[in-house]
């Protein structure tokens, strides 16, 4: 057994299309990947999750998933490589890597809303179909409203965790 065989590992997984936009969709702790990590990998061991646009969030292997430790509020080109799956990263592109993410911002409170206009003939019956419609349309095409906390006025509409035009005449 060589050193190597017990030094930390590190990975850049890149997902699909599909798995990226379910990435971007909602918060969750871990990402089961299709195909589980590679052989060589070891719980601890980093990764950097990537999409079609580049690096979107950090982690590490824990068992058969990858759980999160810090996501991107945009995504990060880089320049390894940009096929889907897992790859290896030596300990020197991973450092480059990391230093070349922005600083992570500090926690704060948003207001974030989705307002829908829906016509029903009690409250009931309307609350019932603003639910029903929220989860036939989903993240993908509702896009939700995003200000800071007591700056309304800053805010800006969002659409699978990226900024969204609202203004028909600019899309």
């Amino acid at each position: 057994m060589t050193w190597w065989d017990w030094a930390m590992r590190y990975w850049l997984l890149v997902l699909n299309e599909d798995d990226f936009t379910e990435q971007q969709a909602y918060e969750v702790d871990t990402l089961d990947p299709a195909e589980g990590p590679p052989g060589e990998a070891a719980d601890g061991d980093e990764v950097a999750l990537a999409g079609p646009g580049g690096v979107f969030a950090l982690g590490a292997v824990s068992d058969a998933s990858v759980a999160y430790r810090r996501r991107l509020e945009k995504l990060h080109e880089t320049a390894e490589a940009a096929a889907e799956g897992w790859s290896a990263l030596d300990p020197e592109a991973w450092e480059a890597l990391v230093r070349a993410l922005p600083r992570p911002e500090r926690r704060s409170d948003w207001l974030v809303s989705l307002t829908i206009p829906v016509e029903a003939a009690d409250r009931a019956e309307a609350v019932r179909q603003f639910w029903s419609y929220i989860r036939s349309l989903g993240p993908a095409e509702l896009p939700t409203f995003v200000a800071p906390y007591g700056s309304e006025l800053e805010g800006v509409s969002f659409l699978l965790g990226s900024e969204h035009e609202q203004d028909p005449e600019e899309d």
